[in-house]
């Protein structure tokens, strides 16, 4: 986002500040993306995301009108906490200009930090619209910091997807309005493992094979990492009980501790794979795309069985918002098909928007990474914190300790 700034005036008058947290997220592969002159995040290159933006700007800007125009009065000024560099410039100049409201922006890099900021204001911080992660939305409900949301004026939640609302998390999407959403799954270098890979016992299994034992990189993060253990022992991803996921851990460290050379959230977009430092990694299927995206004929990705993740993150309207017109405005603009689709372009991450699909590129590669079949979809769960969360982190602690990357 602020890579493109200068080429953007409306950008001139949008305020970003610094990050407040710099633990490595799903979300920050798209600053690699920006600084790439190859291959963006989707295959689609930076100068062609810029090309494009001209002949989007007049049906961003329309979307914007129509989501003006549901709300009514307008105060011009809107405060979003969000994650750095996560949507696509353009969505945010075009709303910008169309609605000639003041957009500013805080950035952080993980649920906990916001949340914890939030709490400690308690509505003082003066931040109208946050995205947190579907499993957080429940503890950031019962600690009365958002807002429930007037569908009255949103009326482009008509358009949203049935199977990507009524989450676990926020039943009847009182609080929340999702954002874009992926899996988490494995990629692997098909001259290097020859064999079919379809679960993660396959994955555990080829972890330990001459040419890719101290190969493998793992996800940055405690759950996907026990989820690995879980999955496989066909054991539910929430589970709270801290005999199964001190096994789990015990799983992980016997079966893959020996093999793991790093714990890398991007071994797709920072090339960990294409430079052959790894062989076979866990990741989330926008990274994976992005290796695929340059090498189609080396590398093979899988959403494994018998079970992994869908992550949704979602819009919400935080507690002491002042602008409840303008967030309202922006929350129905942003899941306009027309926006969802400029959104996909950049992000690289499916949109939970009916129809979005036939606004985007007709040169998009690979696009069967970002969009599930039916039959990966069965097989997804979503994951919600819960009283086992500092169990996780302490057992995750101990698993990368016994690796060779801890």
């Amino acid at each position: 986002m602020t890579k493109n700034s200068k080429q953007d005036p409306d950008h001139e008058s949008i305020r970003i500040l610094a990050h407040e947290d710099h633990k490595f997220t799903r979300r920050d592969l798209m600053k690699f993306a920006a600084a790439s002159t190859g291959a963006g995040l989707v295959g689609t290159s930076h100068e062609q995301i810029l090309l494009s933006r001209s002949s989007n700007l007049n049906a961003l800007q329309a979307a914007a009108k129509r989501s003006l125009k549901a709300v009514g009065k307008i105060n011009k000024n809107l405060y979003i906490y969000t994650w750095g560099q996560y949507d696509n410039p353009t969505t945010f100049s075009a709303f910008q200009s169309a609605a000639g409201i003041r957009l500013q922006f805080g950035s952080y890099n993980s649920n906990e930090a916001m949340i914890a900021k939030l709490e400690l204001a308690q509505g003082t911080a003066g931040y109208d619209i946050v995205v947190p992660t579907g499993g957080y939305i429940p503890e950031m409900v019962a600690k009365g910091l958002l807002l429930p949301l007037n569908k009255k004026k949103i009326p482009n939640f008509s358009k949203l997807d049935p199977k990507l609302l009524n989450f676990p998390w926020d039943r009847g999407n009182k609080y929340t309005i999702p954002k874009d959403y992926g899996t988490t799954g494995f990629i692997y270098d098909k001259t290097i493992i020859k064999r079919k890979m379809t679960t993660w016992s396959d994955f555990a299994k080829a972890a330990a094979l001459p040419g890719v034992s101290g190969k493998v990189s793992l996800l940055d993060d405690p759950n996907d990492v026990m989820g690995i253990a879980l999955w496989n022992a066909g054991i539910t991803w929430n589970t709270p009980n801290p005999a199964q996921l001190r096994t789990a851990n015990k799983w992980l460290i016997k079966n893959l501790a020996p093999h793991v050379s790093n714990f890398d959230s991007y071994p797709g977009g920072t090339g960990g794979l294409v430079n052959g430092s790894y062989v076979l990694s866990e990741a989330w299927n926008g990274d994976a795309r992005q290796a695929i995206v340059h090498e189609p004929k080396r590398f093979a990705w899988v959403v494994p069985e018998p079970a992994s993740e869908i992550w949704v993150d979602n819009w919400a309207i935080a507690k002491g918002a002042k602008d409840l017109n303008d967030a309202h405005a922006f929350i129905d603009y942003i899941i306009d098909p027309v926006v969802a689709a400029n959104e996909m372009v950049y992000t690289g991450y499916s949109q939970p928007v009916s129809g979005f699909k036939q606004f985007l590129p007709k040169n998009l590669p690979e696009t069967g990474i970002i969009f599930l079949t039916a039959e990966e979809s069965k097989r997804l769960t979503s994951y919600v914190v819960n009283s086992s969360n500092n169990l996780r982190t302490q057992l995750y602690s101990e698993f990368k300790a016994a690796t060779a990357a801890g």
